[in-house]
């Protein structure tokens, strides 16, 4: 079995490989998305539509697939992609687990409207001035009321190498959704959906939603904000137990 493994909006590879048991990593095709790590690729408009992100994932995925089953793990926007690539029909799928969605079959649901906001500061203040334009911003302020760690992620957006550049994926992956209304029920393969509590971005009832459409598990872990390392140590158990067995 191989495992594509796809991370979030602004994260990488080495993100979504810190969520995989240590023992799993060696049959792992983890691309990193357009705008994103160590890709090079940066784009706007229809270059960041969900189908377009999935065909380049799974083009990289393809360059280095055997013919074995796949299994796909995603987080976040990495969930969004997966599925597009589930259905796509390009791969025997032996198995799929969506970690923290937080796509729906909206355009910019509420839950990611901070992302161009994000987008926005970067374009008007610039790298160096963002982040505290950041902090003072009343997004930012409803998420840390509900999450500090949640809070600390979205500085992250601003921080982090080549966020100026590639602020476009902030303003444009949002507004794609991620399935059509009863798309999620047309998935066969054996699915999970991992989530956690007090999470404003990820939040739960997009879950519940994604779990109901997908007539599949929901698992729920403790909330990050109550030890982001214990959490942690929980997606993997859980990962590991699921693309091990069933």
């Amino acid at each position: 079995m191989t495992i594509l493994a796809l991370h979030g909006l602004g994260g990488s590879r080495a993100s979504i490989l810190r969520s995989l048991p240590d023992g799993l990593r060696s049959h792992v095709v983890a691309p990193d998305v357009r705008a994103h790590g160590a890709s090079t690729l940066l784009g706007e408009g229809d270059d960041f539509a969900l189908e377009a992100l999935a065909a380049e994932c799974a083009d990289a995925l393809a360059a280095e697939h055997d013919g074995s089953p796949v299994a796909i793990v995603g987080v976040s926007m990495g969930a969004a992609i997966g599925l597009r690539i589930a259905l796509s029909g390009r791969f025997r799928i032996d198995r799929v687990a969506f970690l923290r969605p937080s796509f729906t079959h909206e355009a910019m649901p509420a839950n990611l409207a901070v992302f161009p906001v994000i987008a926005e500061l970067l374009e008007r203040h610039g790298p160096r001035r963002a982040l505290p334009a950041l902090r003072a911003s009343g997004s930012y302020d409803a998420i840390r009321s509900l999450s500090p760690v949640g809070a600390e992620a979205l500085e992250m957006q601003v921080t982090q190498p080549l966020a100026w550049e590639r602020r476009a994926r902030l303003l444009e992956i949002p507004r794609d959704p991620a399935y059509r209304h009863g798309e999620l029920g047309t998935l066969r393969a054996p699915t999970v959906v991992l989530a956690s509590p007090r999470d404003p971005v990820h939040p739960l009832h997009v879950a519940e939603e994604w779990a109901a459409g997908l007539r599949c598990r929901l698992l729920v872990s403790p909330a990050r904000d109550d030890g982001a390392p214990a959490v942690m140590a929980w997606y993997r158990e859980q990962l590991g137990s699921f693309l091990t067995g069933l």
